[in-house]
């Protein structure tokens, strides 16, 4: 390897502990009631006590639980989320009170469910609600500052809908509208409760309120009045990687998420990992998915991902933490000015939806049920490795794909076309370099992390030069003009005996080589990490990069991320 700037392996730590400044609570969370951060230093706990705990008597309130996890945070230095189950967890005493038991069948959620509308359960959930507000804000100083948000919790197990399954009876039948204003009004009452008066504003956290098919009205009602910052749960993110319809289901929530512009009103988001990390997807290789999960969640703009307690201990059973540490070095960098690390990890995501990159007239009708159509698509890609071990995965619904799917899918619908990306952006990725699929063979419980996707060169159709540009925001606005060392690591899989090249933006030359590679063919994932002294990253590179990967021979290397740092103390 000949290398013209120092490989800065030694370097490594002294970028280390890239956290987002004032978002120390975003990263991995534990969602069950064991604190063992010692075996792993997650950010967060739930406490969800029910209503029937809380208010085991009428007007008679238990704190006992809340302020029991708020002093264990306290003392371990972990954050809260709060809430309070509600809907089919109200106490009994409440049916004592002109409230009917609303029963369902079909779902093992079946009741017995309040009548949400009537004034009696009214009155007494906005009690409740008053009552929790009132108790967490006098709560000593320390304990309210572990608080991460408190949770809105309106209807049946925090998913936001009135009921589970089919009611047996359909006079109680709720209209959308009158779902909408009950929440609404509920939502009024929360911010009132921990928002307004005497006391520490506390963050709110909704759930099924951003996206077209919710009224907007609620959205509306949110961003003009929630104060201290609010979020929103994220279903599906942090459950797996390459689900389908995964575009529509963030687009409406990444611009709030990812360096939101100033004009706009900012969220965070959580999602919940359940034991679907045992099934589907998961289980040709746990830790692959486990990491392409995290990388697609920081994509996505996942900012807390609540990890089942199962899930915890299999890492710690393991020792791997991967797929956790990468996430919480970025899910708190949510704003590129201030933050000291970006990453393009590469893939090309084949989307049987793009009709303009797969034409109807070559790959049959463009439907989600059309299952030669993905098949077509990855026989396209398939001298890259790409398959469909079952497509019928790919038919049916998100919990389907995830949890009943056998094997793995190198094909989807409405899913991200491109690389997964915080502030680091290839150029023209498809015009040049070549995606990959199950990189050095099938993909078995003991295959590496890397391979599930990549990204290549193919000197036969002179695709030799793979761009990336840093997004201008992450310098200010300003180039860099080699005012501080940037750290760039680099993971490729060393196969054949070819070489390949870095190439930067630098003060004094706008193209100028960093290091010179040459494989050993190991055919193992491998990574350098170079230091970058005299960056420029003013855009003067070929086709506006700042960073080239280059192939200076014939033949094609492939890779898996590019990541660059810089030390905490040079953040804008």
């Amino acid at each position: 390897m000949k290398n013209t700037l120092l490989i800065a392996i030694l370097l490594a730590a002294f970028f280390t502990g890239l956290q987002a400044q004032d978002r120390d609570d975003y990263g991995i969370w534990a969602r069950g009631n064991r604190y063992e951060q010692i075996k792993f230093p997650f950010k967060g706990i739930e406490a969800s006590p029910a209503w029937s705990d809380i208010e085991p008597n009428e007007g008679e309130f238990n704190w006992s639980e809340v302020d029991e996890k708020l002093e264990e945070a306290e003392k371990l230095g972990l954050y809260v989320l709060l809430s309070i189950n509600v809907g089919p967890d109200a106490p009994n005493w409440l049916y004592e009170k002109d409230v009917e038991k609303v029963m369902t069948e079909g779902h093992r959620h079946s009741g017995p469910y309040p009548e949400y509308t009537k004034p009696v359960h009214i009155q007494h959930y906005y009690r409740l609600i008053e009552e929790f507000g009132r108790h967490v804000r006098s709560l000593p100083a320390g304990q309210v500052k572990r608080i991460s948000s408190v949770q809105v919790k309106t209807g049946a197990t925090g998913d936001e809908s009135p009921h589970k399954g089919d009611l047996l009876d359909d006079k109680f039948e709720i209209s959308n509208k009158a779902w909408t204003d009950f929440r609404l009004a509920a939502f009024k009452k929360f911010q009132h409760a921990f928002q307004e008066g005497a006391g520490p504003v506390i963050p709110l956290m909704f759930t099924s309120v951003v996206g077209e098919k919710f009224d907007p009205s609620l959205i509306d009602w949110i961003s003009d009045n929630v104060k201290g910052g609010w979020g929103t749960k994220m279903g599906g993110t942090g459950q797996g990687y390459q689900i389908n319809d995964e575009v529509n289901r963030t687009a409406a929530i990444l611009p709030h998420t990812i360096d939101p512009a100033p004009d706009t009103w900012e969220l965070f988001t959580r999602c919940e990992m359940d034991q679907g990390w045992k099934e589907g997807i998961y289980k040709k290789n746990i830790k692959q998915a486990f990491y392409w999960t995290s990388l697609s969640a920081l994509h996505s703009g996942l900012s807390m991902w609540n990890m089942a307690q199962s899930a915890l201990d299999w890492h710690q059973e393991n020792n791997f933490w991967v797929d956790a540490l990468f996430f919480n070095e970025y899910a708190g960098q949510t704003h590129s000015t201030e933050a000291t690390g970006a990453f393009c990890a590469l893939r090309e995501g084949l989307d049987s939806s793009d009709t303009e990159k797969f034409p109807e007239a070559e790959f049959g009708n463009a439907s989600i049920k059309n299952a030669d159509r993905y098949l077509a698509i990855c026989v396209s890609r398939s001298a890259y490795g790409a398959k469909m071990d079952d497509v019928s995965g790919v038919l049916a619904g998100m919990m389907k794909q995830r949890r009943g799917q056998e094997g793995l899918n190198d094909a989807g619908w409405g899913i991200f076309r491109g690389n997964y990306e915080r502030f680091l952006h290839q150029i023209d990725a498809d015009k040049t370099s070549v995606g990959w699929w199950r990189v050095g063979g099938a993909i078995t419980p003991d295959s590496p992390i890397y391979g599930r996707f990549a990204r290549g060169f193919e000197h036969a159709s002179g695709k030799d030069r793979m761009g990336f540009d840093i997004k201008d925001t992450f310098f200010s606005g300003q180039p860099l003009a080699g005012a501080y060392p940037i750290k760039v690591r680099i993971v490729y899989y060393d196969k054949g005996h070819g070489q390949w090249a870095l190439n930067y933006d630098a003060t004094d030359n706008s193209d100028k080589r960093a290091a010179t590679i040459t494989n050993t063919d190991s055919r193992e994932w491998k990574e350098i990490v170079l230091l970058l002294k005299d960056a420029q990253f003013g855009n003067r590179g070929p086709n506006g990069a700042d960073l080239s990967l280059i192939n200076t021979d014939d033949e094609d290397d492939i890779f898996h991320i590019v990541e660059i740092g810089r030390p905490p103390q040079q953040v804008n």
